[in-house]
């Protein structure tokens, strides 16, 4: 058994997170996947604080925290990163806002688009709100396609991943 264990890749994946919020999205696929977080990347100065808290309580792993995501530069990371995870603003989307999507100025899929290009990594774990649905089929799906991306995709209520409140 031993050497089967031996002969298995169990490296790290090395992971950017932007919009991480409480890294709830890296923290969920630990469970399933060895990643090592290296840079979060995030919008706004609450999320920072909410990262630096659990950092400190070493809840999260230790990593930069890039405090606008508009402006981040990926050019250190390139070649250096395996994965890039994140939940971007669901709110121009969001059945719940006034529903602006692409126009709405919280809509950061263009800046995510550049990040990815940019860091050149071979994975992709991003979430959103079911209202993103038309805008990911005509703008997200063929752009990340068009960057030689395999997609796999899923629409799943919040109590399907296991979290408490309806979605």
């Amino acid at each position: 058994m031993d050497e089967v264990k031996d002969n298995v890749d169990t490296r790290t994946l090395n992971t950017i997170s932007i919009c991480s919020g409480y890294e709830g999205i890296g923290l969920g696929l630990r469970e399933v996947v060895r990643t090592r977080t290296v840079c979060y990347v995030e919008i706004g100065v609450e999320a920072c604080e909410i990262l630096a808290k659990h950092m400190e309580e070493k809840t999260l792993d230790e990593a930069p925290v890039w405090t606008n995501l508009r402006t981040f530069d990926t050019e250190p990371w390139r070649g250096k990163v395996d994965m890039l995870t994140g939940g971007f603003p669901c709110q121009p989307f969001s059945v719940a806002g006034k529903r602006q999507g692409e126009d709405d100025e919280r809509n950061l899929w263009p800046d995510v688009r550049r990040i990815i290009d940019g860091l050149g990594v071979p994975i992709v774990f991003l979430e959103n709100v079911p209202g993103i649905s038309r805008y990911y089929w005509d703008t997200i799906r063929p752009e990340l396609r068009e960057m030689d991306f395999k997609i796999a995709e899923g629409l799943f209520t919040a109590s399907e991943t296991g979290a408490p409140h309806k979605r």
